[in-house]
């Protein structure tokens, strides 16, 4: 197998994982059901993590970070409302696609039983704070003030998927959204 087919392979099994894990959990998420899912034998996880589950939720909820990082980073020009209906946009375009079953692996990571994906739930949280408050000081929100309402727009955006997820409907997204926009813009000096 060639380097770049097996990278595949390892990064395919890693967005698995995440998807996984927001689904059902970081405790529903098994290497032999992610090996199944992937058709790879389940000798080659261990392969490519030989930290075994716990390496691999580990990076799978680091991966749905950085992915949210990189939105924020790459939405700057939009301001802060900009920043959050491209949040919202990419968790509904989640949640549609899943029939309102998938949620987030990084909230889902920060209620397992085992403390190592509650510490890379924390880590990310905390990057996706410093990140979103970061922007949010560039469009005009007092410094002070900003990293507790990015903390606000991420518990309330993490809060709708749940409820969304329990309704089968994106009412309370949309209605996040439109309540936080009102916000941030009110919050920009």
């Amino acid at each position: 197998m060639s380097a770049q087919r097996r990278g595949d392979a390892r990064a395919r099994m890693v967005a698995g994982a995440a998807r996984m894990i927001g689904h059902g959990g970081v405790d529903a998420m098994s290497l032999r059901a992610l090996a199944e899912r992937f058709e790879v034998p389940l000798g080659s996880t261990y392969h490519y993590f030989p930290g075994g589950k716990a390496q691999l939720v580990d990076e799978a909820v680091r991966l749905e970070g950085a992915q949210v990082v990189a939105l924020i980073d790459n939405t700057p020009a939009t301001g802060p409302v900009g920043v959050l209906q491209a949040f919202a946009e990419m968790w509904r375009s989640v949640l549609t696609r899943s029939g309102y079953e998938a949620g987030c692996s990084v909230l889902a990571a920060a209620s397992a039983t085992e403390p190592g994906p509650r510490q890379a739930a924390r880590d990310v949280f905390d990057d996706w704070n410093r990140a979103l408050a970061g922007a949010l000081v560039a469009s005009g929100v007092p410094e002070e003030r900003a990293p507790r309402l990015a903390r606000t727009v991420i518990a309330s955006v993490e809060g709708a998927i749940g409820l969304c997820r329990a309704s089968s409907n994106a009412d309370a997204l949309d209605d996040v959204v439109a309540e936080l926009s009102q916000i941030l813009e009110a919050a920009r000096s």
